[in-house]
């Protein structure tokens, strides 16, 4: 009896499966458990990795004349307060100072939940960086995109391409400002850009500022020694900021303006007064604020070069080149000593000539139009600073609510000049004029340049109209003032020429060490990649944006890259 009641029992297995289940249990359990460990470990190497950075950067400043035994108490302090909230033992921490570099080693742990099951009762947490002494510093400028086409709200969004630029610019501001950490080691500056570049309108004093009119193109569409400032008063406009291109080579240059040598200085834009015939030659002159000279000088391009209109004596027509000699025929004046002569046949009067047509006191009273009723994407009063609606440039600065504050009051006029925006870019970025916030270029300062843009460079051809084309920084194109240019051109050759012009300036830039990023904003065109792209410092530094409400995705990567930059490793 008692052996069949054994049989019986081993023959029983109803039981079999809750034991399978409960030896299985323990190692799905571990499984299960140990991903939640393993993934607790990852988030305290990335937080350990923030806080060491951090730790490492806020000592680095006053590093120099420390033991390391002081400065390991110093980034402790600063690595824990990070730390505060993540459950991390620190089994060691130590900061080593090598010649001019600093490096941070944490070994650290945090406590298994689950792995103890089978005997892992912590994870490892360690973490290294580096950071030299020296390199304290980074200025970065954005050279930023505001013309018209950036108002636009793309299909599917919310924002415009604009607003979209400003959330992701204020938002790299923030995060360079807590890298920053209030140390003063990173500037910002903005340099908007469109027609032209505003350099702001309280720099008309300026010692780099061609305010005597003695530049080469200081009188293009007017006459050599007329002087902009002096027609900007006498009209009763106030001179914006807006600036042109300087003569070739310096469009391209970092060129130090010195009086000694006029053409590198910076003349002030002066859009010449258009057709009052809007539409004559089936051409558009939206910019017409005086009257018509009743005067001919023989040419189109003359005629609206005149600067008689102004309110100019008749006698600075003498001074124009290429004028007809029947007009120089009629130039006679009266000399101090009550004598005539003809400026046309080139005589001059022996003891001075009081009615001088280049001193404003002898100009005449015009009338202004001031009424603007014409339709295009330039919001702006017409006059000689037509289409200079531009924020000014934004100098380097360490205040980043000044910042914050440029960069929301933004507005988007105007067509594309991307070389003009790059090559004040750079100029603010350099140690000398005409902005001289930059620091000298060395390897103590990272020099970082980001050029966005929705747009090709254009200014557009004009067959039928006297100056060739639209006005632009380099003037009319019947100016000669984009070298390179072909004699006969057409928009296309404009827009190759300025590219030149960009890939030039990029190229100094790069050649001084300036670190170039570019992003593509909501365009898909061959020659806009091959220029940005081109630009670029690298070709991971150019970063392509169909969608413009993910631009905070591009300049977030840009800052990381400017922390890499920061921090050696």
């Amino acid at each position: 009896m008692k052996s069949s009641r054994m049989k019986n029992f081993l023959k029983d297995s109803r039981g079999n499966v809750a034991m399978i289940f409960a030896l299985c249990l323990i190692p799905l359990v571990v499984l299960m458990g140990g991903a939640i460990d393993f993934s607790r470990q990852r988030s305290g190497e990335g937080l350990a990795q923030d806080a060491v950075d951090a730790a490492l950067l806020a000592i680095a400043g006053t590093a120099q004349d420390k033991t390391d035994a002081q400065l390991t108490r110093e980034a402790l302090v600063w690595f824990e307060n990070h730390m505060q909230d993540l459950n991390l033992e620190i089994d060691s921490f130590q900061v080593v100072k090598v010649g001019d570099e600093l490096t941070a080693t944490v070994n650290a742990h945090v406590d298994t939940a689950f792995l103890g099951l089978i005997g892992i009762t912590d994870l490892d947490v360690n973490r290294t960086a580096s950071v030299r002494i020296g390199l304290t510093a980074v200025e970065l400028v954005m050279v930023l995109d505001t013309t018209g086409s950036m108002r636009a709200t793309p299909s599917g969004q919310s924002r415009t391409k604009l607003e979209s630029m400003q959330d992701a610019a204020l938002d790299m501001v923030d995060m360079l400002s807590n890298l920053d950490n209030g140390r003063g080691n990173i500037e910002i500056g903005l340099v908007p850009f469109a027609t032209y570049v505003n350099v702001g309108a309280d720099n008309i004093d300026a010692n780099w500022m061609d305010s005597s009119a003695d530049s080469s193109v200081h009188g293009d569409n007017l006459v050599d020694g007329l002087n902009r400032f002096d027609l900007y008063e006498h009209m009763g406009f106030e001179w914006k900021g807006c600036v042109m291109a300087r003569p070739a080579p310096h469009d391209v240059e970092d060129t130090r303006p010195r009086l000694s040598d006029p053409d590198t200085l910076f003349v002030p834009v002066f859009h010449p007064d258009e057709t009052d015939s809007r539409y004559r030659w089936y051409q558009e002159y939206p910019n017409n604020y005086v009257p018509d000279s009743s005067t001919s000088l023989g040419s189109e391009l003359l005629n609206i070069s005149n600067p008689v209109k102004y309110g100019v004596p008749d006698s600075i027509l003498a001074y124009v080149d290429g004028i007809s000699n029947t007009v120089l025929s009629t130039l006679i004046v009266e000399c101090t000593d009550g004598t005539d002569i003809n400026l046309g046949e080139g005589q001059e009067c022996n003891d001075g000539w009081a009615g001088s047509p280049f001193n404003p006191d002898n100009w005449e009273d015009v009338t202004i139009n001031r009424d603007y009723d014409y339709y295009s994407d330039v919001d702006t009063q017409i006059g000689p600073g037509f289409s200079c609606e531009m924020s000014p440039i934004l100098p380097l600065s360490t205040n980043f609510q000044t910042v914050r504050n440029n960069i929301n009051s933004l507005n988007a006029s105007g067509s594309t000049n991307i070389a003009q925006g790059a090559v004040w870019g750079y100029h603010a970025l350099s140690p000398s004029a005409p902005f001289t916030e930059g620091d000298r270029y060395s390897h103590s300062v990272q020099k970082v340049m980001i050029i966005l843009s929705d747009g090709n460079n254009v200014v557009v051809a004009r067959e039928n109209h006297p100056g060739g084309s639209d006005f632009s920084a380099y003037g009319y194109m019947e100016n000669r003032r984009l070298e390179g240019l072909p004699r006969s051109y057409d928009t296309t050759d404009i827009m190759d020429t300025m590219d030149e012009r960009t890939l030039m300036v990029c190229d100094n830039a790069k050649e001084d060490g300036i670190r170039i990023f570019t992003i593509r904003v909501s365009l898909e065109d061959q020659r806009s990649e091959d220029l940005l792209q081109a630009c670029a410092s690298t070709p991971e530094d150019y970063i392509d944006v169909p969608d413009s409400d993910r631009l905070d995705e591009a300049f977030r990567e840009i800052t990381d890259r400017i922390s890499q930059l920061y921090l050696t490793r």
